[in-house]
């Protein structure tokens, strides 16, 4: 990304604006006149706009450039189009906008006109899709670039492509095809002797096998680099192939030629006054002083790159050096020291954008607390972990599938428009035959009247063919009608399998790994009787957890398999309700939630006695996770003559407005308990599926702070009333 940027700034930037220059600008802003629409109008607002950028006036400059393009459009120039669009594009990359400039950069795709044109196309695409971390995207959009100038023969410039590709690649973690850009770029600098690609490359690529484990090829690689950059005095170069080789030696413990590299690097950052390299290079020597066991050095450098990372705001230098003080007082066995500084580490992790660096801290936090014994603050920690890998393994899925999915929808767009323009084509074609024929027969009228029976004869046929065709049209157009309905349900049958299995693999795997923590407690750890009767209640609890996700799971994959079938019986609605409050106690005693009846003895129902017992458990089970302890649960059931309505009742946190459309949509909606607890979000879905196919309704009133009711109604029916729903309802719920 880093090297995008730059690309992208070494684009926009020119020289300083000499006097000249400067008196330009102004006799240009007095010239130019956007009344008069010509092509030189147009040309003088780009040479105009450039200016501009180069001076540093880029807001100026796009107000210019939409006065071109207005012209541009106004005397249909697409020339002038593809060059106004163009700069505005660039203006918004220049300003890290990438959805804006995107619009600009597609626009500009319709006018180019010549290999160039569409190879300054691809860059900014390709730049656009890495700002916005669509790195598959963007990765396609330079792999087409490449292609276009190897086959312009630009190799200089496939080689700068294949730097950019293989950062891109990096981001990917996909080391082969990174490694393979590096290598293809490093080979035209070795065949051209070009010396600045050179430095850069070999840099690239020793950096790449360092981070892959490789130290003895780093070596090689780096060397070369820092030979090069220092062969050709360029600095930058040397400043990155140093340090590099500064964190090599340190790891493989040559300390001395570490010390050496980072001494010069130093030196370099702070003649370029460039505060973030100072800041890693002494967090890097207190790493290496920290391997030496020299602690009291380490400290004071953690210490000094945590000082300077707070006076510039640098986030990442601020956790690094926090983690390090925190890892060296581990290292002592001062765990409480080591906590503090960990915490302090964390709560400079605000952004989101930091959640990989929050792996870090959590794994740092729930190692420490294990070490002090406090297996409570761990098992806190760790669930954190585990929560939080599973939220970026499932968003790095959802990002790379909607990549891919966009990859496949702009080429399957691209196939649709050469179809279209293959039967424009055709069409066409068709139709200067049509003309041809019409002459023909125009010239031929006086044959005509001598050839009437034969042209009838041949009329009568080719009606006949029509018909023949037309029925041949309405068959087609009838299995095509086929083919779509079995598509559709083949796709509704593949999004049920996708939910079930993500709803399994999420929110039933959470659990089981807290279960796994705790046992893994147990197993390795000698607990006291008080420590083992607080885990056998937190395992009795996970357990009754999962029991309950486990019945709600099963239910809602038969019922979204089979269809929801109703096994009727008739039974008193106050046995059913209190053979779920029995199962449920345990978990509402846990929590010191009490749970009041007020169930008339005369209540008969028909119905499904599980569906009601399933119903009647999710919510009251809802109802404790949302209670505070002390709080009441109240379960109540009345005659209303056309049918019975049951309330669970709570005095809990209530529903928040913002979440109260939420609760009954299709989309995958949980929110955690007063406790922390969890949930799998099909509870109140299935709810509403079993109680409407009961002909019956469910809803709910609730406040912030006050509490929440559920109510659900199940008529009053006799057996032989109260009929299995027809096929097409069940599809229905299906």
């Amino acid at each position: 990304m880093k090297l995008l940027k730059l690309t992208l700034l070494l684009t926009l930037s020119l020289p300083l604006i000499s006097v000249a220059q400067t008196e330009r600008i102004d006799s240009l802003r007095i010239y130019v006149n956007p009344a008069i629409l010509e092509l030189s109008t147009v040309e003088s607002i780009i040479d105009l706009s450039d200016m501009l950028v180069a001076k540093g006036d880029s807001a100026e400059a796009k107000e210019w450039l939409l006065l071109g393009l207005e012209v541009a459009t106004k005397i249909e120039n697409n020339s002038g189009k593809y060059r106004t669009l163009t700069r505005l594009g660039d203006l918004y990359l220049f300003w890290e906008k990438p959805d804006s400039a995107a619009v600009f950069i597609d626009n500009a795709a319709i006018y180019v006109s010549n290999p160039d044109q569409q190879l300054e196309n691809y860059g900014q695409k390709g730049t656009s899709f890495s700002m916005k971390r669509q790195f598959v995207l963007a990765s396609e959009q330079y792999e087409r670039a490449i292609n276009l100038a190897d086959s312009l023969g630009d190799a200089r410039y496939v080689a700068g492509l294949n730097m950019i590709l293989g950062n891109i690649y990096s981001q990917l973690d996909d080391n082969f095809n990174a490694l393979r850009s590096y290598y293809d770029a490093l080979e035209f600098a070795e065949i051209n002797r070009d010396s600045l690609f050179m430095a850069t490359a070999n840099n690239n690529v020793g950096h790449k096998f360092f981070q892959i484990g490789s130290e003895e090829q780093a070596e090689y690689y780096l060397l070369r680099s820092e030979a090069v950059s220092r062969e050709i005095g360029s600095l930058q170069d040397l400043r990155r192939s140093i340090l590099n080789l500064g964190n090599l030696y340190s790891k493989v413990g040559d300390y001395d030629k570490a010390e050496k590299y980072y001494t010069e690097a130093l030196e370099l950052a702070r003649s370029a006054d460039d505060r973030i390299g100072q800041v890693r290079i002494f967090y890097n020597i207190g790493l290496m002083e920290s391997r030496k066991k020299n602690y009291g050095e380490a400290s004071g450098l953690f210490n000094l790159a945590l000082e300077e990372s707070q006076k510039i705001n640098y986030i990442q230098g601020v956790f690094s050096s926090a983690t390090g003080l925190g890892n060296l007082e581990m290292e002592q066995g001062n765990v409480s020291r080591a906590l503090r500084w960990y915490y302090r580490a964390n709560r400079a992790l605000e952004d989101d954008q930091y959640t990989s660096l929050r792996l870090v801290s959590y794994q740092n936090l729930y190692n420490a607390y294990k070490e002090e014994g406090n297996f409570n603050s761990s098992l806190k920690w760790l669930e954190s972990y585990n929560d939080l890998t599973e939220d970026l393994s499932a968003s790095e899925k959802s990002r790379l599938l909607a990549e891919y999915e966009a990859l496949f929808n702009l080429q399957q767009s691209k196939q649709e428009s050469e179809i279209l323009q293959a039967r424009q084509l055709e069409t066409e074609a068709r139709l200067e035959y049509q003309r041809n024929i019409n002459m023909i027969v125009f010239g031929m009228v006086i044959l005509l009247l001598f050839t009437a029976f034969f042209l009838i004869r041949t009329s009568r046929k080719r009606d006949e063919m029509n018909q023949e065709l037309k029925k041949t049209n309405e068959q087609l157009n009838e299995m095509n009608l086929k083919v779509k309905q079995q598509n559709d349900e083949l796709a509704q049958i593949n999004e049920i399998k996708n939910k079930l299995f993500a709803i399994i693999a999420h929110d039933l795997r959470g659990p089981l790994s807290s279960l796994q923590s705790l046992l893994y407690l147990i197993r390795d750890h000698d607990l006291s009787e008080s420590e083992m009767d607080e885990i056998s209640s937190m395992l009795e609890k996970n357990l009754q957890e999962n029991a309950s996700m486990m019945d709600n799971l099963l239910a809602w994959a038969k019922a979204q398999m089979n269809g929801i079938q109703l096994n009727q019986r008739e039974f008193a609605l106050k046995l059913g309700i209190k053979s779920v409050i029995d199962q449920i106690k345990f978990q509402a005693e846990g929590k010191g939630v009490s749970i009041e009846t007020n169930l008339p003895d005369e209540i008969e129902v028909v119905a499904d006695y599980d569906m009601i017992k399933l119903v009647v458990r999710n919510l009251i089970a809802n109802a404790i996770k949302f209670s505070k302890p002390g709080g009441v649960i109240n379960v109540e059931a009345e005659d209303k003559g056309d049918f019975y309505e049951i309330k669970v009742k709570d005095n809990g946190v209530g529903i928040k407005k913002e979440d109260q459309d939420k609760i009954f949509s299709k989309a995958h909606f949980t929110s955690r308990g007063t406790e922390n607890e969890k949930g799998s979000g099909l509870g109140l879905m299935l709810c509403k599926e079993f109680i409407e196919t009961h002909g019956g309704k469910l809803w709910f009133e609730s406040e912030v702070d006050k509490g929440t009711t559920f109510i659900f109604t199940i008529p009053r029916k006799t057996p032989e009333e109260n009929e299995l729903p027809e096929e097409s309802s069940l599809l229905e719920h299906k």
